[in-house]
């Protein structure tokens, strides 16, 4: 068992950490420049999913934790996939919702903030979900790299023990190569809410054509996260995130024509 974390592991942890924020960067600066969208679009898409997923889901998750049906769902991976997804759909796109109806109303001249907000949100999520974890594994990997890892479990004894060398452990054997499915992952995530947030703006501006797509913007979040947990279940992670990844591209597809479709009346 290699005692050190390895030159390339790290060399893809710092990679990640960089994509976590330039790629949400860039996005804002493209979309602000080139399509004169709005900032307020993407700080408040920002802040929906800090505060819809980050506060609120979590806490609504904790709710469910502690109480008798957790036993229930940990017990079936089916129920438990529908569950996650059904929340993270609710939450997400209510949270889509409520910016674009309530907070972005003057944004919705200009169809480009549909995508601007979804670089917030879907780059907060990409920034908190992946920078932070990779800013944390290089903590930890040059920690171990330096002072071993009984430097990180002095202290623990019993399960705590036991779980905290399991994860160093496995981050100490992770190859550079095995980093690569969760960059496309985290892509694939990033593609799902620019394109969910398509589906959610023109249900918000054009109510009385378009209100169906909040109710499939729930259904394709719920579906994709269904699949996610069920896929990398029954079949391995790498088979669940090429599901996951072919399911995003599906939505993409379909939330460009909806655009296309929009774009199209506007210029008749």
């Amino acid at each position: 068992m290699a005692e050190k974390v390895g030159t390339g592991s790290i060399v893809m942890m710092v990679l990640g950490l960089v994509i976590g924020v330039a790629v949400p960067l860039l996005l804002f600066v493209f979309f602000n420049r080139q399509k004169h969208a709005s900032p307020r679009a993407f700080f408040f898409g920002w802040l929906a999913f800090l505060i819809g997923v980050n506060i609120l889901e979590q806490m609504f998750h904790y709710l469910v934790y502690v109480s008798p049906l957790y036993q229930v769902l940990a017990q079936n991976l089916l129920l438990y996939g529908l569950y996650g997804g059904i929340v993270a759909g609710l939450f997400e796109e209510l949270a889509r919702y409520l910016c674009f109806s309530r907070f972005l109303k003057k944004e919705q001249e200009n169809d480009w903030n549909a995508l601007m907000y979804g670089a917030g949100h879907g780059g907060s999520e990409l920034f908190n979900l992946f920078s932070m974890t990779m800013a944390n594994n290089l903590i930890y990997a040059f920690t171990i790299n330096s002072s071993g890892i009984a430097t990180l479990t002095e202290g623990l004894s019993g399960a705590d023990l036991e779980q905290a060398k399991a994860t160093l452990d496995q981050l100490v054997n992770t190859t550079a190569a095995s980093f690569l499915p969760s960059f496309a992952e985290r892509i694939f995530a990033l593609i799902l809410q620019l394109s969910l947030s398509v589906l959610v703006f023109y249900a918000v501006k054009h109510p009385q054509r378009d209100r169906k797509l909040l109710l499939l913007a729930v259904e394709l979040h719920a579906l994709v996260d269904f699949l996610a947990v069920c896929i990398s279940g029954m079949f391995g992670t790498l088979i669940g995130e090429i599901v996951v990844g072919i399911s995003a591209l599906g939505v993409a597809w379909f939330a460009h024509t909806v655009w296309k479709s929009h774009q199209s009346t506007a210029q008749n």
